[in-house]
């Protein structure tokens, strides 16, 4: 390692690989000037080498008027999908674009509204992307990037490497159903269950 100290007091430290190689120390009780690195903070490994992390910007979702816990935001590989609770929005071009829903019937694509469940669960496959919300399940089809109704949905979806885990498929749970009174400052919860 070299510290290079300028005038101005501004210095560069260069690591090299072989020292970056070794990694965090695996202990505290490891004693000093053993070449592993004590301490990493806002640096991540990416291609080999240590990077900052980007910088993360806010999504603007004022137009989203549902309350907690919505907006529901997907950061996925292809794409980022905001949630309400019956509508679905995909973030282009920073601002939210509402995404029409279609359902196959007799062979043709009718626009549909969801149905309101509990909280959205979501993976993605590329430009593949499932969604679900107790009460319906969404696709987003990968070829046409349209969004439709599946004949399935389930609680919970996980795609733990590459295998889909579902949670409670085709059972009815509608959640927590949150809904405003007459004024729109009060908020009334509202749980539903099923004593089995």
């Amino acid at each position: 390692m070299a510290l290079e100290i300028s005038r101005d007091g501004q210095f560069a430290l260069t690591i090299d690989s072989s020292s970056l190689s070794r990694g965090l120390r695996p202990s505290k009780r490891l004693p000093r000037n053993n070449q592993f690195l004590t301490e990493n903070i806002g640096l991540v490994g990416r291609d080999g080498v240590l990077q900052a992390l980007d910088e993360i910007t806010r999504i603007a979702t004022a137009t989203i008027t549902d309350l907690f816990p919505f907006p529901q935001i997907f950061v996925f590989i292809n794409v980022i999908i905001v949630c309400s609770q019956n509508v679905i929005y995909e973030w282009v071009a920073g601002s939210l674009v509402p995404k029409t829903i279609y359902e196959w019937v007799a062979g043709v694509l009718v626009p549909i509204s969801l149905t309101r469940g509990s909280t959205w669960s979501a993976i993605d496959f590329y430009d593949y992307i499932l969604l679900t919300n107790g009460r319906v399940g969404v696709y987003r089809d990968s070829n046409s990037k349209l969004y439709i109704l599946g004949s399935n949905y389930s609680s919970s979806v996980c795609n733990f490497n590459g295998q889909v885990f579902i949670g409670a498929p085709n059972v009815d749970a509608p959640g927590i159903d949150l809904s405003v009174l007459a004024d729109p400052g009060i908020a009334n919860a509202v749980a539903y269950g099923e004593l089995v």
